[in-house]
């Protein structure tokens, strides 16, 4: 099959998962042209950036796992492993999945397996050699369950072998078309070997071979990074120092945005206002992402009570999105029913505005069902972290008034979604949202630690389905649809609201419109970005 050297997956007009645009390029995703670097930078010139400067960015949660292959959460953890860790691919703005330490890929003919050609101009940051025996020990890592916590998000991965030192073969147990998308993420980065063999203690250390290494790590605070000298593309290391900050209080990291302490910042729907103010100055400046992540009450089926549809749909009925959008949201968050987003192909058109606020008709579903006169939800939300807390208020008070109780459990980050996948608990987040939707589907939906109780056996054929290489592009959005629909129809969640991606920065900071991830998963990658003197 052909060789694949960039695959794009748009968003308004859905581009077939095998279609790929051959390109020439010297150093992946990063020089030149490429739309994986900035083509504009909405303030500062490219030509003016500081090679010398620190660029400080505000995420909303602090520094806690450090080994990739141990996240949780890559969602979290990727806003700070991705300046010190490559993958072999990289998704970039687009999206689109692009080379990173794999110049280019070819799957066999039954989509099982592809073959991975590596750069030759790649080091990890102790000076050895990115070769494919080093690939192969770190992927044989993160497959591992024994070793790795987040080795479910590569349950797809069925061997790894070094065909040369040059070249990496990655068998699956199912056609593949989404690997190299799966290989994108944090939780396949490639650590050094000598790490590995050495036992080194990786929650604290790191061991990559990313543009930047690890100056200092602040618990709870930030993570200071430098450049890491002949680093194979100096377009994703413009700046000389690099923090990236948590902080979670949306007051706290707008203060410091306006006092100059850092140069941009995730910024959430509850601070429009104070934004709009500060936006009146010429200095300051929001970009705006297109909308993927929701916001959803992700629920376990599986806990008694919630085994029948009509409780999880009258549980959709007895939320007043529109108010929560305007009360705590500044009208930034539109109501959703279905997993996919309206704006990428494939979404359920009967399933747009399915869940309408109508508290009587969720009582007579509970009465159908003969609901428990009991029946309680034990939601789980990330402490101090807003809206979340809000939201998690106002569903409260809304499940009251049709009888159902709920229990908000504040927990730390690390430990949200380990207790979600445990079982009768509830979390109140942003589902994950990746390149694909059959990949958003797939890790939502059936994967035990977001989804713990199993779905219908007809939502997971449409999603495995649309994974398979030789599936026509017209049949693959059809499967789409078809389990949109049933997750919508079945209720896989209380599904509340879809909201854009928006990031404040200052006119000296280049390329935030071409951050990355921020596309479709809320992540700003500040590997591209640079800043002005």
């Amino acid at each position: 099959m052909k060789v694949h050297r960039r695959i794009r997956f748009g968003t308004k007009v859905l581009v077939g998962i095998m279609t790929v645009a051959v390109v020439t390029t010297a150093c992946g995703g990063g020089s030149g042209s490429s739309s994986s670097t900035p083509a504009s930078g909405e303030g500062a010139a490219a030509s003016d950036v500081d090679r010398n400067a620190t660029l400080r960015y505000a995420w909303t949660v602090a520094p806690n796992n450090l080994d990739p292959h141990q996240s949780a959460n890559y969602q979290i953890d990727f806003n700070y492993l991705a300046p010190v860790y490559d993958r072999l691919t990289q998704a970039v703005a687009g999206p689109e999945i692009a080379p990173m330490l794999a110049e280019s890929w070819e799957f066999a003919p039954d989509g099982m397996s592809a073959n991975f050609t590596l750069r030759t101009d790649a080091t990890f940051h102790d000076g050895t050699k990115v070769d494919a025996a080093a690939v192969v020990k770190s992927l044989q890592r993160a497959v591992d369950p024994a070793r790795a916590r987040a080795a479910g998000a590569l349950a797809l991965i069925s061997g790894i072998e070094e065909v040369d030192p040059t070249t990496v073969k990655i068998s699956t147990n199912r056609p593949a078309a989404d690997l190299p998308s799966v290989l994108s993420s944090t939780v396949a980065a490639i650590i050094s070997p000598a790490a590995i063999d050495g036992n080194v203690d990786l929650s604290v250390e790191t061991a990559g071979s990313g543009p930047y290494v690890v100056d200092e790590v602040r618990r709870g605070d930030r993570i200071i990074y430098s450049r890491y000298d002949g680093y194979w593309d100096p377009e994703a290391q413009k700046a000389a120092k690099l923090e990236i900050i948590g902080i979670t209080d949306d007051n706290a990291r707008l203060n410091a945005f306006r006092s100059g302490q850092i140069d941009a910042m995730l910024a959430k729907a509850g601070q429009t206002d104070d934004l709009q103010t500060l936006l009146r100055q010429p200095q300051y400046q929001l970009h705006t992402f297109p909308v993927a992540q929701y916001y959803a009450v992700q629920l376990d089926i599986g806990q008694p009570g919630l085994e029948d549809p009509r409780v999880r749909q009258a549980l959709n009925y007895a939320i007043d999105r529109d108010g929560i959008n305007g009360a705590l949201l500044k009208d930034q968050c539109a109501p959703v029913s279905q997993p996919i987003a309206p704006e990428i192909e494939g979404s359920d058109p009967e399933s747009v505005g399915r869940y309408t606020y109508d508290p009587d008709k969720a009582r007579q579903l509970l009465a159908e069902a003969n609901a428990p006169a009991d029946l309680r939800l034990r939601v789980i939300t990330v402490a101090g972290l807003s809206p979340q807390q809000e939201m998690a208020t106002a569903i409260q008070a809304q499940l009251a008034e049709v009888g159902v109780g709920l229990d908000i459990v504040p927990l730390p980050t690390a430990d949200a979604q380990v207790r979600m996948g445990e079982g009768s608990y509830a979390l109140l987040n942003p589902r994950l949202t990746f390149p694909t939707p059959a990949q958003s589907l797939q890790n939502n939906y059936l994967v035990p630690l977001r989804f713990p109780t199993a779905p219908s056996q007809e939502f997971t054929d449409a999603v495995n389905t649309s994974l398979d290489p030789n599936t026509s592009d017209d049949e693959r959005i059809s499967l789409y649809t078809q389990a949109s629909r049933i997750a919508s129809e079945d209720a896989y969640d209380i599904f509340v609201c879809g909201i854009p991606t928006q990031a404040a920065y200052s006119d000296k900071v280049y390329g935030i419109d071409q951050a990355g991830q921020a596309d479709f998963t809320g992540i700003v990658d500040t590997r591209y970005l640079g800043k002005t003197a």
